[in-house]
């Protein structure tokens, strides 16, 4: 059902090329989740590299993909939620491969691939909540920039909570002196400390922008529905966490696993609300499909946090 909802918004809501770059960027991060996987476990007969190659090759498909829905849609792919969550997607696998490079991270492959593969997983769910090209172009820069700047800082969250899982799991394991093979392959924890701290002084102050200029859209009426918009609570509730967490381990009360729980609280947070939401109107839409293909959102719908 999933996979026949997905050929059916690939073939009606782009063009072929574009349909094929998906697709290929789909079944290159696949390939590349089992391949990383199986190098955690079996080192010695499986390399990391082939899931980079496959990897490169699913993220070069994906960037291809986006040249492709933005040449020819302008701004509609920041305008609905599959190609939201997939733009996020393209931005932590290339967020992976910038950290690997700087840094000998390569366990992290077998972290980052799978849960590129479950985001797109979940977007098949989230298929059916495209526009088809139906939504009112952009034409406010600031509101532009403001989601490409929230699917940033997303990204780079994302991958902070892949590391502070990574952390979390090695410490346990050392803590229980137990040595089992996967973790052989892990970064030591210091690298991987280092690698969340960067990703929130890099993602916290482009994610404080993006809510500035999201507020600096905002017109009279938007402020009235503040309080009662999730997406909107979900990411000030996110901003908050991260605040504390850099205060915490700026002043020194906050350490240990404290951190990395707090993290990854935060994110699943906004997690939850974008793929509940995202349930909620796929349903909504399948159940009222004359009303999914009249009625076109407004810019202030089509943003991924609603105008914020």
């Amino acid at each position: 059902m999933l996979l026949q909802t997905f050929h059916e918004f690939s073939n009606q809501a782009m063009s072929p090329i574009a349909s094929v770059a998906l697709h290929a960027a789909i079944g290159g991060f696949i390939l590349a989740a089992i391949t990383a996987l199986a190098a955690l476990i079996q080192p010695t007969r499986v390399h990391i590299r082939w899931a980079d190659w496959a990897g490169a090759f699913a993220t070069g498909s994906l960037f291809a993909y986006f040249v492709i829905r933005f040449v020819s849609d302008g701004t509609e792919p920041l305008q609905n939620m599959f190609d939201v969550v997939s733009l996020s997607a393209l931005l932590v696998a290339m967020i992976y491969f910038v950290a690997s490079r700087l840094k000998k991270l390569s366990s992290l492959a077998a972290f980052t691939y799978p849960a590129v593969t479950i985001i797109f997983l979940v977007n098949y769910m989230l298929a059916g909540t495209t526009s088809g090209g139906q939504n009112a172009p952009l034409n406010n820069p600031i509101l532009v920039a403001h989601i490409v700047l929230t699917i940033l800082a997303y990204g780079v969250f994302f991958m902070a909570s892949l590391a502070a899982t990574m952390f979390l799991i090695q410490e346990r394991m050392l803590k229980k002196h137990k040595d089992p093979a996967f973790l052989r392959s892990f970064p030591p924890l210091e690298s991987l400390r280092r690698l969340v701290n960067t990703c929130i002084l890099i993602g916290l102050p482009v994610l404080t922008v993006a809510f500035a200029l999201g507020f600096a859209s905002f017109e009279a009426a938007d402020w009235e529905g503040v309080l009662h918009n999730p997406k909107i609570l979900s990411s000030l509730v996110l901003w908050v966490v991260l605040v504390v967490v850099v205060i915490g381990r700026r002043t020194g009360w906050l350490h240990g696993r404290r951190h990395y729980y707090m993290v990854l609280i935060g994110f699943g947070l906004v997690l939850a609300t974008y793929v509940g939401l995202g349930l909620v109107e796929a349903r909504s839409r399948k159940h009222s499909p004359a009303a999914a293909s009249t009625e076109a959102p407004t810019q202030k719908e089509a943003g991924p946090c609603s105008g914020l």
